[in-house]
């Protein structure tokens, strides 16, 4: 029997109602996965939008409307899920379709060709791989919106923790809150209790305080009106006061003027000490000397000691004072050299102390010397029209190393070895007038301070120095300028003889500290030879002893009137302040101490009009026995021109003796 008609079409219609059924299906599940997937992005953007869960209190709250979002993700992930149930069952009734057209074919022996088979089941198999491909793709998204609800879920659970935690903190600050009220209340509390005592207190106290300024006021205006009424006598108080400080510096004066008179009238060597300030070598050093008053000072040991010794002398000038200060207490050794006295100024101290300053000084501040010769002949000025006729005579020497050298003498001829010779001079003394002086030394007659000043340059500029490092211009030698005045009274014919010494010694220096070698340090050792005989005699002096070492040196034979001899005699000490220089500074000192203690047999060079004449017709005598002695030893006068001549000497030399014998 033939099996019943199958109508193509009408299988075919079937399948394609099938195909329609499930590609709608299948459109329902995409729409579905694509809004699903805009949600959880949507959402996954508010959660990354809102603060960390970590960030503090207060924050990482989920809000109401982000729970919606969140319940409604799962709803569609939810029917995502079904729709992707109902995509499979689809696939399966497909393929169930396709089997039961090929049993019904092969049951009815349809006879489908191969061709029409192929054509029949081709779009079926497409379509059924198509709707496999977007199954496994909405189960992809399914998954990755699983994935992301899990995220989400995860990530509500931290912030719910956190909203936890938040409010605990809140409770917490709430409690701490209402606690720091409660205190900060009964504090209020406390407070306004103390300022009302405050106040209450301060009411009470005002009326004592306005009574008590009212009685300061009136103490005030009494003292206002007790002070006027004062004043005058406190401005007589205050001139009395300056008057009796002016007083005072004026007594400081007579007090060292008298005690230097007396000190003159007993032959005691005087005694000035001076130190200079500070110099710049010597910046941030601590001063080791200071002034106390016009007749001490005090030295203290530098660090870690502290012991202070005082030393008393007859005049002290500290760094403040001027030339002029220093030289108003020398000024009366220039009148007493006019009376006919020998006087001495020298200055003793290390190298660098402000030696030569104070004897010399500069242009600007002349020192001891070029005031000297301008009071000199100041005095000269005034005595002369009291009927005193003058003659002023200086020669200038110094002590270099073991030679005296005059510095005035004009320069020698050289020898046959073509070097300049040396003239050394000796030292003598005057028994007749108790001077010492050194022979064959060039006397210059001078009638003018400035002629005077001429000569003092003059030999100053021959003087040796060096540099060291203690001293830029280091005296080498002692520098001596001696004047001789000799004055002449008309109404008694008596004639004074008196001289000015000033010595300008070189300074004791160690060469550790100066630094010299060569020429320089021998200079050094004889200068320290020298000083040290000088220190010989002073302690020879003081002890008494019979026999004075004056000839162990030069210096000291110069210096023979001037320490033990009838000179009137005045020592600067001249220091260093600065703590480097104690030991040099104390021994300065102590040597000047000795010093103090030295007396001389002052006398005055004073002769009578008679005493005069025959001391004139000594030295003429004198002179010519030296003559003859001199023709003893020359040719006969027929044997050449010069017996002529010396004969003529020798006739005027004795017809001057005449003359002065019978005047």
């Amino acid at each position: 029997r033939k099996p019943p008609a199958i109508s193509r079409q009408t299988q075919q219609m079937e399948s394609a109602v099938k195909l329609q059924e499930l590609q709608a299906a299948l459109e329902s599940t995409r729409t579905d996965a694509e809004a699903a997937r805009s949600e959880a992005a949507s959402a996954e953007a508010r959660v990354a939008a809102q603060p960390s869960p970590t960030a503090g209190p207060g924050v990482g709250v989920m809000s109401a409307g982000t729970q919606e979002k969140l319940a409604s993700l799962q709803g569609k992930v939810q029917r995502l899920g079904s729709c992707e149930e109902q995509a499979r069952a689809s696939a399966d009734q497909f393929r169930e379709l396709r089997g039961a057209i090929q049993k019904l074919c092969l049951k009815h022996h349809v006879g489908l060709g191969e061709a029409a088979s192929q054509d029949l089941l081709t779009p079926l198999d497409a379509e059924l791989a198509r709707l496999k491909g977007e199954q496994a793709g909405a189960g992809e998204e399914a998954k990755v919106a699983r994935e992301q609800l899990q995220k989400h879920q995860e990530l509500a659970a931290v912030l719910r923790h956190s909203l936890n935690e938040a409010e605990d903190k809140v409770k917490r600050l709430t409690s701490e809150c209402k606690e720091l009220d409660n205190r900060g209340s009964a504090d209020l509390f406390k407070l306004q209790t103390k300022l009302q005592e405050a106040e209450l207190q301060a009411s009470q106290t005002s009326g004592s305080l306005k009574a008590e300024a009212e009685s300061c006021r009136r103490r005030c205006d009494e003292a206002e009106e007790r002070s006027r009424q004062m004043q005058p006598r406190i401005e007589r108080l205050d001139a009395q006061l300056r008057a009796l400080e002016e007083q005072f510096a004026e007594e400081q004066k007579l007090r060292k003027k008298y005690h230097n008179q007396i000190q003159d009238m007993k032959g005691v060597i005087r005694v000035f000490c001076r130190f200079r300030p500070m110099i710049a070598r010597e910046d941030g050093e601590s001063p080791a000397l200071r002034r106390v008053d016009a007749m001490s000072v005090e030295i203290t040991r530098p660090p870690p000691h502290t012991d202070v010794r005082p030393f008393g002398f007859d005049s002290v000038f500290d760094s403040d004072s001027t030339q002029e200060e220093v030289f108003a207490d020398c000024r009366e050794l220039v009148q007493s050299a006019v009376d006919g006295y020998n006087v001495t100024i020298f200055a003793y101290g290390q190298t660098g102390a402000g030696k030569t300053h104070t004897m010399y000084g500069t242009p600007q501040q002349p020192g001891l010397a070029p005031r000297s010769i301008q009071c000199l002949f100041d005095i000269m000025k005034k005595e002369t029209p009291r009927g005193k006729t003058f003659k002023v005579k200086t020669y200038m020497v110094e002590v270099y190393k073991q030679d005296i050298l005059d510095l005035l003498a004009d320069k020698p001829p050289p020898s046959k070895d073509g070097k300049t010779a040396k003239v050394g001079l000796e030292v003598k003394k005057d028994l007749g007038r108790g001077m010492m002086y050194v022979e064959g030394v060039k006397e210059k007659v001078v009638t003018t301070p400035e002629e005077l000043m001429a000569t003092l340059n003059e030999g100053e500029k021959k003087r040796h120095v060096t540099a060291t490092k203690m001293n830029s211009a280091s005296s080498r030698s002692h520098l001596l300028l001696s004047i001789i005045i000799e004055c002449t009274v008309k109404d008694t014919g008596q004639i004074l003889y008196g001289k000015i010494t000033l010595c300008d010694l070189a300074g004791s220096e160690r060469p550790k500290k100066s630094e010299v070698s060569g020429d320089a340090l021998k200079e050094a050792i004889e200068i320290n030879k020298s000083l040290s005989a000088l220190g010989d005699v002073i302690e020879a002096l003081t002890k008494g002893s019979k026999s004075i070492p004056y000839r162990n040196h030069k210096l000291t034979m110069l210096m023979q009137d001037s320490l033990g001899g009838s000179a009137k005699c005045l020592m600067f000490v001249n220091c260093s302040p600065a703590g480097s220089n104690y030991e040099e500074t104390m021994m300065s000192l102590k040597w000047a101490s000795r010093a103090r203690q030295v007396t001389n047999d002052v006398k005055r060079n004073a002769d009578s009009k008679e005493v005069a004449r025959l001391k004139q017709v000594i030295s003429m005598m004198g002179q010519a026995q030296n003559a003859e002695s001199i023709l003893d030893d020359q040719p006969q006068p027929g044997e050449g021109a010069g017996g002529d001549a010396q004969k003529g000497s020798m006739m005027d030399l004795e017809m001057a003796m005449n003359a002065t014998m019978r005047g």
